[in-house]
């Protein structure tokens, strides 16, 4: 079952087609252009998103690397994780008219 849909799965108008069939070659090569171009911005959507999951996952290997430095020089020190999953932001609500 898929999640809730955001703002991301919305479609632009550069992405929804206005017709089902090119009539001539004008528009045939203004569809091509509309596609080559949306293609273009989710390639560059893509890269970014690896440059943003590269520096994360580069940040969670320091944190990693400093929280075991710091266990190194207390071993005895014993940690209670107090960080949980992330509780459903929605809940369910019943509404009776």
């Amino acid at each position: 079952m898929a999640g809730p849909k955001t703002m991301h799965d919305v479609r632009s108008i550069r992405s929804v087609a206005t017709r089902a069939l090119p009539a001539g070659e004008g528009a045939i090569f203004l569809q091509l252009h509309r596609l080559a171009s949306e293609k273009l911005r989710l390639e560059r959507e893509v890269e970014l998103w690896l440059r943003k999951k590269e520096r994360l996952e580069k940040r969670l290997a320091e944190i990693q690397q400093q929280m075991e430095h710091l266990r190194g020089q207390n071993p005895d020190l014993i940690i209670e994780s107090r960080v949980s999953t992330p509780k459903n932001a929605w809940r369910q609500v019943t509404v009776e008219y």
